[in-house]
């Protein structure tokens, strides 16, 4: 199993994620000779029918939109450069629409990759996009920390990796779809919070650690009480004392009339993601 296209998401108004993404991208792209492919949105907003206001309103809303639209332009180009410079092929698109319409349009376009990048956001909003397109793109979705100005380009290099386990159904969708990713690293953890639920009927950790050694891939346990936490913080603590670099872990809940109901990891997660989270649901 590898990956053979990867896909990212990238928005004019993430300049610093942008470039956590698509340098993100191309490594791993590289990595596995896949191509990379970039959707770029931008926004179309809309316009007040007030008379008294409706023409100030026109005229921001396109200046947003112009703007947006040279910096998708030059996220184009780069993206060319980027591709050039690492030998990858690959298409960039920009796709203009109301903003709202965003993660569900990307979730579509994205079934057809193997890998989705995405960032990370605090704004709640934009953070409805990404859990429309997570939970609608039936494939593993790489969520990067939200990046500052003064943070820097991170590059990110997965040698360690944690795995989240309960012995779920999304627990073992997200493990198997990050073979590629967990094929490549130095170490493995398996993370299993003992107190958080019943364990006794799922599918035990000790049996998934048969299974990866049987593709190849050596793993440790790691088996933490969360005491009482809320799921994603006994996570977070798991994680920083794996001193992994990318949690892998299922993404739960589900659909109904475009609102998400979800468990409190993912929902927390995806509110707090302080690292890169590789999400499966």
């Amino acid at each position: 199993m590898t990956l053979r296209r990867v896909m990212i998401w990238l928005q004019p108004s993430a300049p610093f994620a942008n470039r956590s993404i698509i340098a993100a991208g191309a490594k791993i792209a590289a990595e596995h000779g896949a191509e990379l492919n970039a959707i770029i949105t931008t926004p179309k907003l809309s316009r007040s029918g007030h008379w008294a206001v409706g023409g100030l309103v026109s005229s921001m809303s396109a200046e947003v939109e112009a703007r947006s639209e040279s910096t998708a332009q030059d996220l184009v180009r780069a993206l060319d450069h980027t591709r050039a410079a690492a030998g990858l092929k690959g298409v960039s698109k920009v796709q203009t629409m109301a903003p709202h319409l965003f993660g569900d349009f990307l979730a579509v376009i994205g079934r057809t990759s193997d890998l989705v990048i995405a960032g990370a956001t605090t704004d709640e909003d934009a953070r409805g996009q990404i859990e429309a397109m997570i939970f609608g793109v039936a494939r593993p979705v790489l969520l990067l920390p939200a990046g500052d100005e003064g943070a820097g380009e991170a590059v990110f290099s997965p040698t360690q990796v944690a795995l989240a386990w309960d012995g779920s159904r999304a627990a073992t969708r997200a493990a198997f779809d990050a073979l590629p990713v967990l094929k490549r690293a130095r170490k493995v953890t398996l993370i299993q919070i003992a107190d958080d639920k019943d364990l006794s009927t799922a599918a035990s950790i000790g049996e998934l650690r048969a299974l990866m050694t049987a593709h190849g891939v050596e793993t440790d346990t790691l088996e933490v009480l969360g005491r009482g936490k809320p799921t994603n913080l006994a996570l977070q603590d798991a994680f920083e004392q794996s001193q992994a670099d990318v949690l892998v872990m299922g993404a739960y809940g589900h659909s109904r009339a475009r609102e998400f109901v979800l468990g409190g990891a993912t929902r927390g997660t995806l509110q707090a993601s302080a690292f890169p989270v590789l999400l499966s649901h």
